[in-house]
């Protein structure tokens, strides 16, 4: 079995080489959790000292509080401030520390986490703590009261004398807006704000910035459609606001919760419809229509349709607190003009995973990263524009894993001045005319155990004409494959041109004899559930399901 360990422990570590100084042995804090997900835990690791080579790794093992054995997650992340952006400075002062995440752990579960720090020039030392997940919200108030409304003057005067516990239905009908809800619920008992059915009971403002103004927390709004606004739903300083189960439509803008600082949103299992792209436009006019934006720390985001958006899912500036622990998960972006997703402005542990990006200019941005860790893996990326991956403004930090992306035209396209601190291990990637240019700088990074498609020319920092120089001449791809035909079960029709809608392919699973089954590297918490001698390639392991994008109506 192949295993990742010597290859990215020294990425992780960022080890270069720094020429003579004092080395000192590590000296780190206590172990700091990002607030919780429903399934993922957030870690830093303060450095306070020492490490002046770079060469301490920490190995993360995690077990259900009550369990016997460990298991294992990927290894932190040493965050680089040396190496960050600076064409896009950090909002915020980024620290010394290892960070990282733990993936796919049971809701509202509390979690041993022990770190295991190995320097040569110090020995081994350990941190433990103790952290739970959150749960999946609530469907009702632990103490409901209901109270019914059938008019938009019913519901105003509903939401100013709202208290915790309040369940606010909506009769079936039109209810013409905006409205604001300005009041809190509890953890125990939220305030619901839910439709008579999510069709047939319709908010619309017509010419109005938004259809509903939520500045409350635990607020919930769900079961309803919302549309004729230039945003459907804005979120200003709010916690634990839950958006689930409804229909945004005929807007230029979805869901904004990019104000203030909020923090734990879940977002989830809504369809979203703009009207501010024209398809296929992916020029610079589209790229301020947003489909569901956010910035602060703790949000979920997952199980959205989107479709006729310029950025469809993603990130903002920060201005209050910074862009920490959040989880894109199962979202379907349909068609855009500008980016599947940007996970822009970063700092860390922010994860993307099992997504669907489709007939976009951009699959996945990173344009930057501050520090991270960042993560994008198992995500399905088809017919962009221009590239899978955006790279631009100096990202560092991130980890890009077990996703295919195919298109036409290059394989993969980068242009910029630096990418740095980051691994790309057991992708597909998947283009019709040529390879791979990408012309930044590299520093401090591993790309290998990927399978690439066509064969033809090779940038990375250096030209190699073809595959076999690259795997044969470069530090890049030492263990990767080039793709021989067939790939998958069911072929894959590649558009000659992006102008040509491609609908989702039917199915990724590979093909019994294709050389991407067992070509990957284990990657612990990642691809634990492997079969065979070791992980294959790209976003599905033969043998397994495929996953569910979008909504779950």
């Amino acid at each position: 079995m192949k295993m990742l360990w010597p290859i990215l422990l020294l990425v992780l570590a960022g080890c270069r080489l720094i020429g003579p100084l004092a080395v000192h042995p590590i000296s780190v804090g206590p172990i700091e959790f990002d607030p919780s997900t429903i399934e993922s835990i957030g870690i830093s690791l303060p450095i306070l000292g020492g490490d002046e080579d770079y060469d301490a790794v920490v190995r993360v093992s995690y077990r259900v509080v009550g369990a016997t054995s460990w298991k294992t997650a990927l290894p932190l992340q040493r965050v680089r401030p040396d190496m960050l952006s600076r064409a896009v400075p950090s909002t915020f002062p980024i620290a010394e520390q290892f960070a990282g995440s733990i993936f796919n752990l049971r809701p509202d579960s509390a979690y041993e986490v022990k770190l295991t720090i190995e320097d040569p020039d110090e020995g081994e030392t350990t941190r433990m703590g103790l952290v739970r997940t959150r749960a999946v919200p609530r469907d009702l108030p632990l103490s409901p009261h209901v109270v019914q409304v059938d008019s938009a003057e019913t519901l105003v005067s509903a939401l100013a004398q709202a208290a915790p516990g309040d369940v606010i239905t909506l009769a079936k009908g039109h209810y013409h807006g905006p409205f604001t809800v300005d009041r809190s619920g509890t953890a125990a008992d939220p305030i619901i704000i839910k439709g008579g059915g999510r069709e047939a009971t319709v908010i619309e403002s017509p010419g109005a910035d938004y259809g509903v103004l939520i500045t409350g927390s635990h607020v919930h709004l769900q079961d309803l459609t919302i549309g004729l606004s230039a945003w459907g739903i804005k979120l200003v300083n709010t916690d634990e606001v839950v958006i689930h189960r409804t229909h945004i439509r005929d807007v230029k803008y979805g869901i904004n919760a990019r104000s203030g600082g909020n923090r734990n949103a879940y977002i989830c299992d809504n369809l979203l419809e703009g009207r501010g792209v024209v398809w296929p436009d992916t020029s610079n006019r589209t790229w301020d229509y947003e489909g569901i934006v956010v910035t602060g720390t703790g949000h979920v985001i997952c199980h959205n349709t989107l479709a006729g958006f310029g950025d469809a899912l993603g990130l903002s500036q920060p201005t209050v607190i910074p862009n920490r622990a959040i989880d894109f998960y199962g979202n379907d972006v349909v068609w855009g003009g500008d980016d599947g997703i940007e996970l822009d402005y970063s700092e860390r542990n922010v994860r993307a995973f099992r997504n669907r990006f489709g007939n976009v200019a951009m699959g996945i941005s990173f344009q930057p990263i501050w520090g991270g860790p960042v993560y994008a893996f198992r995500n399905v990326i088809f017919n962009t524009a221009t590239a899978p991956y955006k790279l631009n403004q100096e990202p560092s930090g991130f980890f890009i894993l077990h996703n295919t992306s195919i298109r036409s035209g290059w394989a993969w396209l980068q242009y910029g001045e630096l990418v740095s601190n980051f691994t790309f291990f057991n992708n597909l990637t998947i283009g019709t005319e040529n390879a791979v240019y990408m012309t930044p700088a590299i520093e401090a990074a591993a790309i290998d155990y990927n399978g690439w498609s066509p064969d033809g020319e090779f940038k990375f920092d250096y030209t190699w004409t073809g595959f076999s120089s690259l795997h044969r001449e470069s530090p890049y791809e030492r263990h990767g494959r080039l793709l021989t035909a067939p790939v998958f079960d069911q072929p894959v029709i590649q558009p000659t041109r992006f102008e040509s809608f491609m609908p989702p392919p039917l199915s990724l699973t590979l093909h019994a004899s294709s050389n991407a089954i067992d070509a990957g590297v284990r990657l612990p918490n990642i691809n634990d559930d492997y079969r065979g001698e070791a992980p294959d390639l790209g976003v599905l392991e033969r043998g397994h399901g495929l996953a569910q994008y979008g909504v779950r109506w």
